[in-house]
């Protein structure tokens, strides 16, 4: 058998890379238009076959006159229909703009040592691998910021990623993910109203004149699922808003995360290392699970970085998120500080505004590895000085 050449490999993997990039990118114009063409057949029964031909001018002699009653319905649902139109605009507005994209390397042949990582070193602590350098991406070759990935839809990595939506109109990361709890969520109440309304005067329209128009239960149908889909999904999203998970966090959630901390004093006698921890042994009695204390974090090593910054590289424990917060802490850095701003979609979400602290606003549990650091071996981290 002759061999394969490693090229054709090679290309083999880049077309079909290309493929999904096409696919993903044609579904996020299609979805959208498919969903503006079902939101003009449901306005269409709705408001021309129920309100007005069934409630303000019926045909049948059994039918009452309900003129204010089908003004009112109209009304409502175009208030409702307004209120779902302006945050998905938005959203689309936002998306097609890219502006969350990283630019990839000009060259596919950069080796992670000769990348530039000062945009990432620079803060005061930054997630690391265990030498204490910035996670870097093999596809894009260049370093990650943190809670940044790589999305294989756009071939690029996408900063703070939450998942791409083709029924959104694409990727949903820093910037849009605001706009997309706002557009599913006023979308549940868009397409919770119009079932509601369809299955009301069908379920009359059946009894009075035993008739079921087949464009009713076309309504009502696409209503419900379209309900299902967008509840479900404000459930999730906003869940995961409030414990400051973005969804590839949350698939990822029980790993560890290896975070560096700059020192700008160290002790007079460097404290000695322990060597890299070694993974917990399985154990079968269930009250034996926690077999260090909480507070004891894995410091791995000391190393020097750009420009000569010294960092020391400590690891959390599973299931400590490196940005976890109370409820409402997590739920504003995405949404904002009002609640004018969860409900209008014109601010970006504070977690855009970067600090010296880092890519994003830290939780406790970092800080509380800073501190036992400092406490065990007097060195200073600048950390924890900014927040004093």
């Amino acid at each position: 058998m002759a061999p394969v050449a490693v090229g054709s490999q090679d290309d083999h993997a880049r077309d079909h890379t290309t493929a999904e990039q096409r696919i993903g990118m044609a579904t996020s114009v299609v979805m959208p238009l498919l969903e503006f063409g079902a939101m003009g057949y449901v306005t269409w029964v709705l408001c021309y076959k129920i309100c007005f031909q069934y409630l303000i001018n019926p045909s049948d002699d059994r039918l009452p006159l309900r003129q204010s009653t089908g003004i009112a319905l109209i009304v409502v649902y175009a208030i409702l229909l307004l209120m779902l139109l302006v945050p998905w605009l938005r959203l689309l507005q936002v998306i097609w703009t890219r502006p969350d994209e990283l630019q990839p390397s000009s060259s596919s042949t950069t080796e992670k040592k000769d990348a530039d990582p000062s945009a990432i070193e620079q803060y005061d602590a930054y997630v690391c691998d265990y030498e204490g350098v910035p996670l870097f991406c093999e596809k894009c070759r260049v370093f990650k910021p943190d809670r940044t990935h790589h999305c294989k839809e756009l071939g690029r990595c996408v900063r703070k990623m939450d998942h791409y939506c083709p029924w959104a109109g694409g990727i949903i990361a820093e910037t849009t993910h605001k706009s997309f709890m706002q557009f599913v969520f006023y979308a549940a109440l868009y397409t919770t109203y119009l079932w509601l309304v369809v299955a009301i005067f069908l379920a009359e329209n059946a009894s009075k004149i035993g008739s079921r128009p087949g464009t009713w239960i076309g309504a009502l149908v696409v209503g419900v699922l379209f309900c299902i889909f967008t509840f479900t999904m404000t459930c999730m999203t906003g869940y995961n808003l409030a414990i400051n998970y973005t969804s590839v966090e949350a698939i990822q959630r029980g790993g560890i995360t290896n975070i560096a901390f700059l020192i700008t004093k160290m002790p007079n006698q460097q404290a000695s290392l322990p060597s890299p921890p070694t993974p917990p042994t399985p154990s079968t009695n269930v009250d034996n699970k926690q077999t260090e204390a909480d507070d004891d974090w894995p410091v791995l090593r000391i190393v020097q970085r750009y420009n000569d910054r010294t960092f020391v590289v400590m690891q959390t424990k599973p299931f400590q998120h490196p940005w976890s917060a109370t409820l409402m802490e997590g739920w504003k850095d995405t949404m904002g500080n009002t609640v004018i701003d969860w409900f209008i979609p014109l601010r970006n979400s504070p977690c855009k505004q970067r600090s010296r602290s880092g890519e994003f606003r830290w939780g406790e549990v970092v800080y509380d590895m800073a501190a036992k650091y400092q406490r065990d071996t007097g060195a200073e981290l600048a950390l924890l000085e900014g927040r004093r």
